[in-house]
């Protein structure tokens, strides 16, 4: 994963590939380390949960402040607050898969640095 222009993005083969609210690409891009690939379906499926969560929770919030007044207000602000902090708690999980799925991948790589012979002075 590098960051360009404000963005994370995936780097695989020389490709940037955007990564997006619900990991993107990240399934296929792992698909050949099993370990990994099972990392990044959790992400993904923890990210399709908790990205609507977090914004539907925050739209609850914000419909409770700005609309509602009262008790009514009180419990919506109270469940919009309660499910938004669900939909964090589902994307940081998510985020957590995804770097995993990552590190495993990379860990799982044929390593293809050139080796570095040293003479018997280096030694």
């Amino acid at each position: 994963m590098v960051i360009h222009h404000g963005a994370a993005m995936y780097v695989k083969d020389g490709r940037e590939l955007s990564i997006g609210p619900f990991s993107g690409e990240l399934e296929a891009l792992v698909a050949d380390a099993p370990a990994a690939a099972a990392h990044a379906h959790t992400a993904h499926t923890q990210f399709m949960i908790g990205v609507p969560a977090y914004m539907t929770g925050l739209a609850g919030v914000v419909v409770g402040i700005a609309l509602l007044s009262g008790p009514i207000g009180w419990v919506v602000i109270g469940v919009g607050a309660a499910t938004a902090g669900t939909g964090l708690g589902f994307m940081g999980t998510g985020l957590t898969h995804a770097v995993d799925a990552v590190n495993i991948h990379n860990d799982d790589a044929s390593d293809i640095r050139p080796v570095v012979r040293r003479n018997n002075a280096d030694r």
